[in-house]
């Protein structure tokens, strides 16, 4: 796999695209009733970032504050569990004591964000 350097301000307008296509992902699948799912994309760079030791809190804090606030269609009553669940099924591909770690890690750390 190629790796490629990316300047802090550069890497910060991806995962932000990346957040804001996950968060409108999500209110539309509130909107249909289905299962909600943060995205294959969305799950990949969490493990990712996970596996690299960054701090995944502030991202999915981002993805919280998208979904209840921001995004078009935003739900203010869009609960932690909601958006951690979706979380948890996008981090299917990660080994299942790693994405249980990070949920752990998310549950302790995300309400300093809310």
């Amino acid at each position: 796999m190629r790796t490629r350097e990316v300047p802090d301000h550069i890497f910060e307008k991806l995962i932000g695209a990346l957040v804001g296509e996950s968060a409108i992902a999500l209110l539309t699948q509130r909107a249909r009733g289905a299962t909600l799912h943060a995205g294959e994309a969305f799950g990949r760079v969490l493990a990712w970032l996970w596996e690299t030791a960054d701090d995944v809190v502030p991202y999915v804090a981002d993805l919280i504050a998208q979904v209840r606030y921001h995004a078009p269609g935003a739900c203010p009553e869009m609960s932690l569990d909601d958006v951690l669940g979706a979380v948890g099924r996008a981090a299917a591909p990660m080994p299942p004591a790693e994405a249980a770690a990070m949920l752990a890690t998310l549950r302790a750390g995300l309400p300093a964000y809310l």
